[in-house]
């Protein structure tokens, strides 16, 4: 199963969020887009970065049978930046939080970890199995803003709904209680 834009717009609409269709996401071709973040300064090669690692965080925190694109990925985190200023800080400070947990155990950035590697980081650290607060420790920080939103896009998607059993989520036309024409 592909992640597509189209996943990223489902799980924007169910969280509520003004989707930027029509706009550049994070570098579809993996490089960064130069877009504006709305402060009138260029992104740079920032978010190329955090791109890399939210796309190795997701490869291990989705299903095997499903593929993270950077088109998925990107359209999503691109809204949910433009739609909150703070957010972008958030990605960018977890994203140095993975690298620098990565740098301790393995001398390498979490992108540059084998998937191997980056399952056993979470596990042996409280990645995941810790506590997820927004204003908590540097871990509490990255499973809220990284860890639980990847997760929030992946199972609020029409992909990752169907998955669960749930091919229509809340926020994606037909949505709970549809019954269609059975």
């Amino acid at each position: 199963m592909k992640l597509t834009r189209r996943d990223a717009l489902g799980a924007l609409s169910t969280a509520g969020i003004a989707a930027m269709a029509g706009c550049e996401s994070l570098g579809g071709d993996g490089t960064d887009a130069g877009t504006s973040t709305g402060t009138g300064t260029s992104s740079g090669g920032e978010l190329a970065i955090e791109s890399d690692a939210m796309m190795a965080l997701g490869e291990v925190l989705y299903p095997s049978e499903t593929e993270v694109t950077e088109e998925f990925l990107g359209t999503y985190l691109y809204s949910r930046m433009v739609d909150e200023e703070s957010y972008r800080s958030e990605v960018q400070t977890g994203s140095e939080t993975l690298d620098s947990l990565a740098q301790d155990t393995h001398g390498s950035s979490f992108a540059e970890l084998s998937t191997d590697q980056r399952v056993g980081l979470i596990e042996d650290t409280e990645l995941r199995s810790g506590d997820s607060v927004q204003d908590g420790t540097d871990v509490e920080r990255v499973n809220y803003h990284l860890i639980d939103e990847l997760l929030f896009a992946f199972y609020a998607s029409p992909t990752g709904g169907e998955l669960v059993g749930n091919p229509n989520p809340r926020g994606f036309p037909g949505g709970y209680g549809y019954k269609g024409d059975t």
